[in-house]
């Protein structure tokens, strides 16, 4: 495993950065520029992310003041860890997380912030819901829906081609992050987006990442079950929780379904997907997790290389009951009403009997 560390000299001059910007890996807010109105407000540890005027497509992030006193080090860290990696792997952090590429200092405060670039504009689009649409980034929670929902807002469906290429590329930087030593525990829903037109990814809130271990960021339905709450997170809890997103994410099934739908191995192409992902989510003893390497070579159609013998493995949840029917009441046919009978004419009544009357009285004056 490769551990990270500062390049020397990091500190003492400008570094090239691929992403088109070129500045000091230490700045101050003066050195930035003005801000612009922030795009986000206190979000986790950052009081603010603010779009910087003169740098389009790069961000300050500015974070409480009560952050831990190791965090410049924790930066400058991350900073120059990717100066570590092979090239391909450089290249895959940068192009798709938002690397802090600075660290912010200020008086008496050697971790104001840091900058990061903006995701793409890959990963917006157009969400439509009736006649209201809106353009946003596409969170990657909509891969844990299916085809049919994808496609009722207006998104192109992935079908399973998609859906496999976005999360091969989501192992690929988990893996990376591992190979660092880095613990990221933030896997969710919520950290990553997805162009649905690429079949990309971008995992954000990675400047929260620390080595070997960290507080357990504990999020509804993301708890490992196997690391109780007020423990630390590491590499296995990240194993579960990158298992737990790339089996909601490839079924398009966010319950027990997806479970189910692993266990079946539908993937006759990548046939050690099923077993890695099982291994990863239920494998009674959380050190035999396997890593995410090894999920990238099965969802490359590799082999599944593990110890023997194979890891003992809890009980799958069971499935959600069916949802129930009602059944709707029965429309008795309606009993016609019979109509009244018709009312006779009391007017042609009387003039008939003043017709008799004037013929009764003709006949009498006729025998007189």
């Amino acid at each position: 495993m490769t551990e990270p560390g500062p390049t020397a000299g990091a500190d003492d001059g400008p570094a090239a950065d691929p992403r088109g910007w070129t500045l000091p890996r230490t700045v101050s807010l003066s050195d930035l520029g003005p801000l612009a109105a922030p795009i986000s407000e206190h979000n986790g540890q950052a009081i603010a992310v603010t779009p910087l005027e003169n740098h389009p497509g790069w961000l300050a992030k500015l974070y409480r003041p009560d952050q831990h006193p190791e965090d410049a080090d924790r930066l400058d860290l991350l900073i120059s860890a990717p100066d570590t990696l092979p090239a391909a792997d450089r290249a895959l952090l940068y192009s798709g997380t938002c690397w802090p590429a600075a660290r912010i200092h200020g008086t008496g405060n050697p971790a104001v912030g840091c900058v990061i670039p903006m995701a793409p504009e890959q990963y917006r689009a157009e969400l439509r819901r009736g006649d209201f649409g809106e353009r946003r980034f596409v969170e990657i929670d909509w891969l844990a829906k299916s085809d049919e929902s994808i496609l009722g807002v207006g998104l192109p469906p992935p079908g399973f081609a998609g859906r496999l290429a976005a999360c091969r590329q989501l192992t690929e930087l988990a893996a990376v992050l591992e190979s660092l030593g880095l613990v990221y525990s933030d896997w969710s829903f919520s950290n990553a987006f997805w162009s649905p037109d690429q079949s990309s990814v971008y995992l954000i809130d990675v400047d929260g990442c620390r080595p070997e271990k960290m507080s357990d960021l504990h999020q509804p339905n993301w708890a490992d079950p196997l690391t109780p709450p007020g423990t630390d997170a590491d590499v296995y809890t990240d194993r579960y929780r990158l298992g737990l997103l790339v089996a909601k994410c490839l079924t398009g099934r966010r319950d027990a379904h997806a479970f189910h739908t692993v266990a079946a191995s539908p993937w006759p192409n990548q046939p050690a997907v099923s077993e890695v992902l099982l291994d990863m989510l239920f494998a009674a003893d959380r050190e035999r997790r396997p890593s995410a390497a090894q999920l990238g070579r099965a969802l490359d159609s590799g082999p599944y290389l593990r110890t023997a013998p194979r890891p003992t493995r809890t009980e799958l949840p069971p499935l959600p009951p069916p949802p129930v029917t009602i059944p709707q009441p029965r429309t008795a046919t309606p009993v016609p009403t019979p109509s009244p009978p018709p009312r006779p004419d009391l007017r042609a009544g009387w003039i008939l009997v003043l017709a008799l009357a004037v013929i009764v009285l003709f006949v009498m004056a006729a025998n007189h």
